[in-house]
């Protein structure tokens, strides 16, 4: 028969075992394959998009036994916001190895006349001020609580601010429980602090005026075409 001091010992072991099991060890586990981030202690794993969008949040099937419940909310907030900076690194190293192909149509050798640059700048310029009105909105805080009531957070601009967590639930509740309330709030705050089209939409206006200036062998023999007196009195005219 134990002791008094091993009994105790097992009975807490109890307490925080909430009856899941892991099939391998969390060493042996293959790393993702997709953007994703961790916490320094790596009890907590959340995986993202390609474009930063939440998919996932999984927790280590003993985190109990290796960090407080009052401090997971930290633990995930470090996990959300790694996943995000691993997406845009990621973005911007695909950029970087394989730039996107010149836009090209049956329009691409067609003259310029001086009338049809400054449309294109007026239209760069409406496009630009679009972008601004979307910026100006995403960058306000955004709060969200999950459908349960136990975990609550706020984000701007796409970074993760703050997190809440009931570190009462979160002590007995489930592992898979726990996962979907905090994958419901970061969904949900990545989704009304990144709107649609927020850096990631380029204008038919911005991409024909980055196409002309990556190409200027293009933009100059288009020019020249319809280089006539008329063109040049167009532009002093404006």
């Amino acid at each position: 028969m134990p002791d008094n001091e091993e009994w105790a010992f097992e009975a807490e072991i109890d307490l925080w075992d909430d009856g899941e099991t892991s099939a391998q060890s969390q060493e042996d586990e293959p790393e993702p394959s997709g953007p994703t981030g961790r916490d320094p202690d790596r009890i907590v794993t959340v995986a993202v998009s390609a474009e930063g969008a939440i998919l996932q949040v999984e927790l280590a099937t003993d985190w109990k036994s290796k960090v407080d419940p009052r401090a997971l909310d930290m633990s995930v907030l470090t996990a959300a916001n790694a996943a995000t900076i691993d997406a845009m690194l990621r973005q911007a190293r695909d950029v970087q190895e394989n730039p996107p192909a010149p836009l090209r149509s049956a329009a691409d050798e067609a003259p310029l006349t001086a009338h049809d640059v400054l449309r294109l700048g007026d239209a760069v310029m409406a496009e630009v001020d679009e972008i601004s009105a979307r910026l100006a909105v995403a960058d306000r805080p955004v709060a969200a609580t999950s459908s349960g009531g136990h975990v609550s957070g706020t984000a701007q601009s796409g970074r993760y601010v703050s997190l809440d967590i009931d570190p009462t639930w979160a002590s007995i509740a489930r592992n898979a429980e726990v996962e979907a309330e905090l994958t419901e709030v970061l969904k949900s705050l990545h989704r009304d602090s990144v709107p649609n089209g927020t850096g990631h939409h380029v204008g038919k206006a911005t991409a024909e005026l980055l196409s002309l200036v990556h190409d200027p062998d293009r933009l100059i023999r288009r020019v020249q075409v319809h280089g006539s007196p008329a063109s040049k009195e167009g532009v002093e005219d404006r």
